[in-house]
């Protein structure tokens, strides 16, 4: 595993759950639609061993005919939005909503989607790290960013000791060396999680 930039090189055999995001993921460059991948799957790519059932994709914002198109490509390749029909995708999306889309007739693995509406998720965005894995290509949150929003998250659920925090370390460890310090430093302190920062850099 290689971080050089904006591109991190990852060459180990496919799991399904990547085989699956690689298919999605596809779609939505089919549809030009600009994304990117946080949370979870991203400590999971990079070696952490645990499951999901969801992988977290925030979205540019849309407008409604270029998500009719989106609506028209997931549909013909076989996907489905859960509880409610995918047409409703756009109006649920503007409305602020996450939305779960899977294979048809399947809950797991799923796509939690939504639109960014904060500085967080615009600047994950902006600063997505492209992932070069077995040929193909995906869009993922910085390293540096992951980190943060993961200990935002271990400090809203008030643990140290969680999923959150353990993903955090994680990436930390398997980056150490390669990550841009000054730009970790400074989403630490944009998402106040210094105290959650200092315990990880003491383990």
């Amino acid at each position: 595993m290689e971080l050089h930039d904006d591109t991190l090189s990852i060459s180990r055999t496919l799991s399904d759950l990547d085989r699956e995001v690689l298919a999605f993921t596809r779609l939505l460059d089919s549809c030009d639609v600009n994304y990117v991948i946080v949370s979870g799957y991203v400590a999971i790519l990079t070696g952490r061993s645990r499951a999901t059932e969801d992988i977290d994709v925030i979205l540019e914002p849309l407008s409604a005919t270029e998500v009719d198109g989106l609506v028209s490509t997931l549909k013909d390749a076989g996907y489905w939005r859960m509880a409610m029909p995918l047409d409703e995708m756009h109006s649920m999306l503007s409305d602020g909503e996450r939305i779960r889309i899977a294979e048809q007739g399947e809950l797991y693995p799923n796509f939690e989607t939504w639109f960014a509406s904060n500085d967080v998720e615009r600047e994950s965005l902006d600063a997505a790290l492209t992932v070069k894995l077995d040929g193909d290509s995906l869009n993922i949150s910085s390293i540096e960013l992951q980190i943060a929003y993961k200990l935002r998250l271990a400090q809203h659920a008030r643990s140290m000791d969680g999923k959150d925090f353990e993903d955090a370390l994680h990436l930390y460890l398997t980056f150490e060396g390669q990550l841009k310090a000054e730009a970790l430093e400074q989403y630490v302190t944009d998402l106040g999680v210094g105290d959650y920062y200092d315990e990880l850099r003491r383990i």
